[in-house]
């Protein structure tokens, strides 16, 4: 398995160089740069690389190691992206082709890893959907009802490890405030333990879309907060789930995505 250490900056140059015009997943570094920053950072790019021996200069031409820019190729070029978050800590980022995957795993000084993983059915099957679940214990549910959720709203629940607007949640959803289902939510975001993300991005008809899971664990209940459009807003779907249906749920995010782009290896 192939792996570099990279910048945002040298991933947006990188593919900016290649002629892709947006990288999913990672922050436009230059937002206000003016043309002559941009040449200082394009040489110090080119000279840390040459460093790294992954480009060098020849007859005046750039030649970049094959592997490492056929990696770049895919981030410019992917029609399909996934990105998950563990228990808002770690970030990776994988650019799907149709043979391999490239993942962009975020490092704690803002470096990137880029790992080269295998076919799309083993990412998704053996790195992506183990990480999502990985420590989360099954659990039987009690309520079948759902919990519409504004989306700002749950990741300020989960960084706080409390719900501040219980009767709003209960406005949204027409039902009382002491009702079950949003105490039941309440003191399982209280007690979490896991809450992991699973966003997919795919191009289709040259037109970026997004469909997302949340993973909400605790000693009560475990939860599913599906991407949903309701009424002209978009929500969060909250619902108790079991094991199986954690899966179903992370499965099926990731099996829409590819029925809409060109990634055609079918997953499970």
């Amino acid at each position: 398995m192939t792996n570099w250490r990279v910048t945002s900056k040298d991933l947006y140059l990188l593919v900016k160089m290649l002629g892709g015009k947006l990288l999913i997943g990672v922050t436009n570094p230059f937002p206000h740069y003016q043309e002559d920053e941009l040449e200082k950072e394009w040489e110090k790019m080119f000279k840390k690389l040459n460093k790294m021996r992954l480009v060098d200069f020849i007859g005046g031409e750039l030649k970049f190691d094959d592997q490492f820019i056929g990696a770049v190729w895919v981030l410019a070029r992917s029609n399909l992206v996934a990105e998950i978050v563990t228990d808002q800590n770690e970030q990776s980022i994988f650019y799907f082709s149709d043979d391999h995957v490239i993942e962009c795993l975020k490092e704690k000084d803002m470096s990137y890893k880029m790992i080269t993983h295998p076919k799309p059915d083993y990412t998704m099957n053996q790195i992506i959907l183990p990480r999502m679940l990985m420590g989360i214990e099954n659990q039987s549910i009690r309520l079948n009802e759902s919990l519409y959720i504004i989306p700002n709203d749950y990741y300020m629940y989960c960084e706080h490890q409390t719900v501040f607007n219980l009767s709003q949640i209960a406005m949204n959803n027409h039902i009382e405030s002491d009702h079950l289902l949003v105490k039941q939510f309440n003191r399982s975001i209280q007690r979490q333990i896991h809450t992991n993300r699973l966003m997919m991005f795919y191009r289709s008809n040259n037109v970026w879309n997004i469909e997302g899971v949340h993973i909400l664990s605790s000693p009560s209940y475990n939860w599913t907060l599906r991407m949903v459009r309701k009424n002209g807003m978009e929500w969060l779907e909250a619902q108790q789930a079991t094991g199986e249906k954690l899966v179903r749920e992370i499965v099926g995010v990731l099996e829409r995505g590819k029925e809409n782009n060109l990634v055609q290896s079918m997953i499970l």
